[in-house]
C-alpha cells in the first residue's frame, strides 16, 4: 500500500504539471514538445530503475541521472505552480495582481511558465554546485579514557557505488578521503547502491582498495547492500575491508570498534550481546548504519555512535521530513556519556543533488589528552 500510494503521487504530480503546462502554452510546438519531455521524463526513472540490469549500463547511469533529477525537480515545480494556481483564484474574487499580467493572460502565462522553469533550473544547478564540492567535518569529541596514542580517525558513510554513482566520482571520493592522511577509516554502511553489475564491469572495488588507512579501513553493511546480490556485496566488502558484521575489531590496545550489521537482517544480535565482555575502560567506538534505537548504545556503554543512512533528507524539504522521522537525522547527540554524530554521507542517492543539505566526511582527532 505504502508503494502504491507513492507512486500514486509521482503520476499524480506529473499529470498535474502536464495539465497546466498546457493550459500555460500555445497550441502548435511548444505543447507537443512539452507533453513528450513531461512523459519521457516521467517514465525515463522507473524504467531505469526497474530494468537496471537490462540494458548497457551507460545508458542505465544515464537513465538514472536524469529521471533522478527530474524526481527532485518536482518537490520544486509542483507547489510553485500550485501556489501560482492559488493566486490565479484568489485573484478572480479579489483583485490584486498588477494588470501586465491580467490584460493579455496567454502571454501572461507562457512569461510565468518559463520564469518556473528558470527558477527551478537554478535551484537545481546549484544543487548540482553543492554535492560536487563536499565538506569536511572536525568533530570536537572528547573522552576521559585513556589512551596512549590517538589514531587520526576519517568517518565516511553512503558512497552508494552503482549506477548513479559511478566510477569517476568514486575516484573524487577516495582522493577526498586520502587528502585527509587517517590513521583509521570508518564506513558506515551503503558503500554499494543496488545492484553490484557496475562496480564489477568499472572495477570498482580495486579504486576502493586504494584507500590509504595504515591502522585498518573497517565498514558495516547498510540496507543497500542487501536490495542486490547481498552475497556478492559482502564477498567484496570483506576483500576490500574489515567488515564487520555483529562483531568487533580492536586496531589499537586501547580502542574497539564494534560494527553491527543493518537493521534490514532481523536476526542481527542484540547490541549488548556483540559487546559482552568488552573491556569498557577503553574507548568504544560503535557503527550501525541506521541511527535507529539510539538508547541502545547509551545503554551499552558506548562511546562514540557513528550512524549515516538519513543522507539529511538530501534536499529540501526532504530533510525537514527525516528530521521527524528520526531522533536526530543529522548531526551531533549527546545521550549521558554516549556521543553520537548521524552524518549525511559523501555519496548520495538518485540525483546528484544537494540542496539545504551538503556531502561530508568526518574527521575525528585530538579527542582525548595523551596520558603517559
Amino acid at each position: 500500500m505504502f508503494f502504491i500510494s507513492i507512486f500514486a503521487l509521482y503520476f499524480g504530480a506529473n499529470i498535474y504539471l502536464l495539465l497546466r503546462g498546457l493550459h500555460s502554452l500555445p497550441h502548435g510546438m511548444f505543447r507537443t514538445v512539452f507533453s513528450t519531455a513531461i512523459c519521457f521524463l516521467a517514465l525515463i526513472f522507473l524504467v531505469g530503475m526497474f530494468f537496471e540490469n537490462k540494458f548497457p549500463i551507460a545508458i542505465v547511469s544515464a537513465m538514472q541521472h536524469v529521471g533522478g533529477t527530474w524526481l527532485c525537480s518536482l518537490l520544486y515545480f509542483v507547489p510553485i505552480v500550485l501556489i501560482i494556481d492559488i493566486l490565479r483564484l484568489i485573484n478572480r474574487f479579489f483583485p490584486f495582481l498588477p494588470r501586465f499580467l491580467t490584460a493579455n493572460p496567454q502571454t501572461a502565462s507562457v512569461y510565468v511558465f518559463f520564469f518556473v522553469v528558470g527558477a527551478v533550473a537554478v535551484i537545481l544547478v546549484a544543487g548540482i554546485i553543492r554535492f560536487n564540492n563536499p565538506s569536511v567535518v572536525n568533530l570536537d569529541f572528547k573522552t576521559d579514557k585513556q589512551i596512549n596514542k590517538i589514531p587520526k580517525i576519517v568517518v565516511a558513510s553512503d558512497l552508494h557505488l552503482g549506477y548513479t554513482i559511478g566510477s569517476n566520482k568514486l575516484n573524487d571520493f577516495v582522493e577526498f578521503i586520502n587528502s585527509q592522511n587517517p590513521d583509521i577509516v570508518l564506513l558506515c554502511g551503503d558503500i554499494f547502491d543496488r545492484s553490484v553489475r557496475p562496480v564489477e564491469s568499472k572495477n570498482m572495488l580495486d579504486r576502493l582498495k586504494e584507500i590509504k588507512a595504515p591502522m585498518g579501513i573497517y565498514a558495516v553493511p547498510g540496507n543497500h547492500e542487501y536490495y542486490g546480490n547481498r552475497e556478492k556485496a559482502f564477498r567484496y566488502l570483506s576483500e576490500a575491508f574489515v567488515l564487520l558484521r555483529d562483531s568487533i575489531a580492536q586496531p589499537t590496545e586501547d580502542i574497539y570498534i564494534v560494527g553491527r550489521d543493518d537493521r534490514t537482517n532481523t536476526n542481527r544480535k542484540p547490541l549488548k550481546e556483540i559487546m559482552r565482555g568488552i573491556d569498557h575502560n577503553k574507548l568504544i567506538i560503535l557503527l550501525d548504519h541506521q541511527p535507529q534505537h539510539l538508547e541502545e548504545a547509551q545503554e551499552a556503554g558506548v562511546d562514540f555512535q557513528f550512524s549515516g543512512h538519513t543522507h539529511d533528507g538530501q534536499v529540501w524539504p526532504v530533510s525537514l521530513i527525516a528530521s521527524k522521522l528520526y531522533e536526530k537525522s543529522y548531526g551531533y547527540l549527546k545521550k549521558e556519556r554516549t556521543q553520537y554524530y548521524i552524518t549525511s554521507g559523501l555519496g548520495l542517492w538518485g540525483a546528484h543533488l544537494r540542496i539545504g543539505t551538503r556531502s561530508e566526511i568526518v574527521v575525528l582527532e585530538n579527542y582525548a589528552d595523551i596520558r603517559k
